[in-house]
C-alpha cells in the first residue's frame, strides 16, 4: 500500500512537537508564573467539549452509529471534535471501523496492537500511510460531515485557539496558550491513543477473549468512559461503554441526558441477558481451564456439573429474553390498534408479569446452582 512521505513529516513535527513544546513550556510557565484558575478553568473546558466530541462524537455517534444525533448537536461535535487534530470525522470513522472489522491483523487494522504498543500509540500515525477511505459511505450522505472533511483543519485551528483569543483579551496570553492550546493538545491526543494501545494490553477479558481488546477502569477517567474496551469490542453498535452503575461512563450519561433534551434519539443498547450469557461463557471457559489442569481424581463428577449448570443458567437466560421480546412485539401491536388500555390489556399485562416473575425465578434457581458448582471448582485451583 502506498504511503505519502509528506504527510508522514508533518504527522510526526506535530506530534513531537507539540509534546516536546509542553514538556520545556509548561514547566517553564509554572515556575516563572504559577497556574491561574482562569488557565485551569480553560483548560477543563476546551479539554472536556474536545474529548467529549471525539469520544460521544467521532467514535460513539458517527463510527458506530450507536444513536441518531440532531442537526445543532452534530454540528457541534463537528466543530469541536475538528479540535483534537486527530483527522476529519470522515477519516477518523474509516480507519475506527476497519480497525473494528480487523483487529489485531497487522496488515489490515490500522493500529494493530501486534504490531506493538508504541506502533498502536502513536507511531501509525507517524507513519502516515494513506489507507483507502472504506465503509463510510453512510456518513458521505451528511453534509455536515462533507464540510468539516473538506475544512477539518481550518476549522479545529479555529476551535483551539479559543485560549488564545481569551489570553488576548485578559492579557494573559502566555498562560492560556500554553495551558489551555499547547498541553490540551497534547493530552487530547494521548488520552485518545491510550484506548488503541493500553486497553489492548492492560485489563480484563469479561465477554470474549476473541481479541486483544480489555476492560481497563483506570483508562475510563481520562478517556470520558471508553475504558471499557472488552464491551465495546464485543457490542460496538452500545451507546454505552460501561454497563455497570459503578463504573465510569459520562458519555453513555451525556447521550442519555441529551435524548431526555430531544437533541439524540435511538439510542441501542444490548440486552442484559446477552452480556450475561456473554460473562457467563468466559467465566464456564476459564473454570474449563481449571478442571483441565487438576486431578483426574478431583474432577470426577465435576465437570457434567458446571456443564448442566452453565446449560440451565443458558437456558433460564434465553427463555428470558424470548419473553421479554414477545411481550414488547404484543405491547407494540396492541398500542397501534389503541386497545393498550381497559380490562382485556390489563390480563394481558398481568399474564406478562406472572410468566416474567416465573422467568426470574427460574433464573434465580439456576444462577445459585451455577454459584455452588463455580464455587467447588474454584476450590480446586486453590488447593
Amino acid at each position: 500500500m502506498a504511503t505519502q512521505a509528506h504527510r508522514s513529516v508533518l504527522n510526526t513535527l506535530f506530534l513531537e512537537g507539540t509534546l516536546l513544546l509542553a514538556v520545556l513550556l509548561v514547566p517553564l510557565k509554572l515556575v516563572l508564573q504559577g497556574l491561574r484558575w482562569s488557565e485551569v478553568g480553560m483548560f477543563v473546558l476546551m479539554f472536556v467539549l474536545i474529548g467529549l466530541s471525539v469520544t460521544i462524537g467521532y467514535h460513539r455517534l458517527f463510527s458506530h452509529r450507536s444513536f441518531q444525533a440532531a442537526w445543532p448537536l452534530r454540528l457541534a461535535i463537528l466543530l469541536f471534535g475538528a479540535a483534537a487534530f486527530e483527522n476529519s470525522a470522515l477519516w477518523w470513522c474509516s480507519d475506527h471501523r476497519q480497525h473494528h472489522r480487523f483487529v489485531d491483523d497487522p496488515t489490515r487494522d490500522p493500529y494493530a496492537i501486534s504490531r506493538g504498543f508504541w506502533y498502536a500509540h502513536w507511531l501509525w500515525v507517524m507513519e502516515g500511510e494513506v489507507r483507502p477511505m472504506e465503509g463510510v459511505e453512510d456518513l458521505q450522505k451528511d453534509p455536515l460531515v462533507r464540510w468539516q472533511h473538506r475544512y477539518h483543519f481550518w476549522i479545529g485551528a479555529a476551535v483551539a485557539l479559543i485560549p488564545v483569543y481569551v489570553g488576548l483579551m485578559t492579557g494573559n496570553l502566555w498562560g492560556q496558550a500554553t495551558i489551555g492550546l499547547l498541553l490540551r493538545i497534547v493530552l487530547t491526543h494521548h488520552s485518545t491513543f491510550l484506548i488503541n494501545s493500553a486497553a489492548h494490553v492492560w485489563g480484563s477479558q469479561p465477554y470474549s477473549d476473541a481479541n486483544s481488546s480489555r476492560d481497563n477502569g483506570f483508562l475510563a477517567p481520562l478517556t470520558f468512559g471508553e475504558g471499557y474496551h472488552n464491551f465495546h469490542h464485543m457490542w460496538q453498535w452500545d451507546y454505552r461503554n460501561a454497563v455497570n452503575w459503578y463504573q465510569w461512563d459520562p458519555g453513555k450519561w451525556i447521550i442519555f441526558s441529551l435524548a431526555g433534551l430531544g437533541l439524540a434519539r435511538g439510542l441501542r443498547r444490548v440486552p442484559d441477558t446477552v452480556i450475561r450469557r456473554a460473562r457467563l461463557a468466559m467465566e464456564a471457559k476459564r473454570l474449563a481451564a481449571v478442571l483441565a489442569s487438576a486431578k483426574p481424581n478431583l474432577v470426577e463428577g465435576l465437570r457434567e456439573r458446571l456443564s448442566a449448570a452453565k446449560g440451565r443458567m443458558d437456558e433460564a437466560l434465553v427463555a428470558l429474553q424470548v419473553r421479554r421480546d414477545a411481550w414488547e412485539v404484543r405491547k407494540a401491536e396492541w398500542k397501534a390498534k389503541g386497545l393498550a388500555r381497559g380490562e382485556a390489556w390489563k390480563k394481558q399485562r398481568g399474564e406478562w408479569k406472572a410468566d416474567r416473575a416465573r422467568c426470574r425465578r427460574e433464573l434465580r434457581e439456576a444462577w445459585m446452582a451455577w454459584k455452588a458448582a463455580r464455587m467447588q471448582v474454584r476450590g480446586l485451583g486453590c488447593a
